[in-house]
């Protein structure tokens, strides 16, 4: 949902994707966020709400969730795009990041995801958002 995002430096808008099981107790998610800039950082976000909020905090883009939003920026979860412009993370279902600690996805719930991304524009620092995925997992 949320799509397409606002084109990046890339020239394209970022695409939010998962990959592997929906069934909560496999355990077996991989977020992947491409068609971004080369070489930018970024990381996901996840909330249970959908929304849609231009240009928040100066970013160039859309974030298209609302409510409680959690960001994974633990160790290892915040990514480097590289030369491919790509970047994921495998998630651990039993330990989402809400603002307000961590909590289990159980099944019947439904999860929204996006990528926030570094990227610049005419050669000044910014941001920018993916377009989100919604899952409800079983």
């Amino acid at each position: 949902y949320c799509s397409p995002g606002v084109a990046n430096s890339s020239g394209a808008p970022g695409v939010i994707d998962g990959i592997g099981s929906i069934v909560v107790a496999n355990n077996s998610l991989t977020l992947r966020a491409s068609a971004l800039p080369g070489n930018a950082f970024g990381y996901f976000l996840t909330s249970r709400t959908q929304g849609m909020t231009a240009q928040p905090g100066g970013s160039q883009g859309v974030l298209c969730l609302a409510g409680s939003i959690g960001r994974y920026v633990g160790p290892g979860q915040i990514q480097n795009s590289g030369a491919t412009g790509a970047f994921s993370l495998a998630l651990d279902l039993t330990q989402p990041p809400p603002p307000t600690g961590l909590v289990a996805a159980a099944p019947g719930e439904t999860w929204n995801f996006t990528a926030w991304h570094r990227d610049t524009v005419g050669g000044s620092a910014t941001s920018n958002f993916t377009d989100a995925i919604s899952i409800t997992f079983r």
